[in-house]
């Protein structure tokens, strides 16, 4: 097992990268970022959301969504992942669901709930 080495700034600055990386379709590479991360700092929330984004990006929704239910199941009040979740949702053009969602964020203020409304908003 990796020895743990990082503080949680640079594990944030490695997060970010992967998200970018997922932007500019580098998806094997950031999925390898998140899944590291995954490996040495399981509970590191971050990288478990980004794991889900690297399967939503690919349109690879049911995985996704099985990673962002189960960070939710753990953590009911996680709207980091129940924003991507939401962006799952609205790609796949399903508008109850989408609802539902809307409707169990915790925190309206929370960066999820910003990405899950914008996607409300632009749809």
């Amino acid at each position: 097992m990796y020895e743990k080495f990082l503080n949680s700034r640079e594990l944030q600055v490695l997060v970010d990268a992967a998200f970018a990386g997922c932007s500019r379709g580098l998806v094997a590479n950031a999925r390898k970022i998140f899944d590291t991360i995954c490996e040495i700092y399981p509970d590191y929330v971050a990288a478990s959301v980004g794991k889900a984004f690297s399967h939503i990006v690919v349109d690879d929704f049911s995985v996704a969504e099985e990673i962002l239910d189960g960070l939710l199941e753990k953590d009911p009040s996680n709207d980091d992942a129940r924003g991507f979740l939401a962006l799952s949702k609205f790609l796949q053009k399903d508008q109850n669901a989408l609802d539902e969602i809307m409707r169990q964020f915790a925190d309206t203020s929370s960066n999820g709930y910003r990405l899950a409304q914008n996607l409300v908003s632009a749809g």
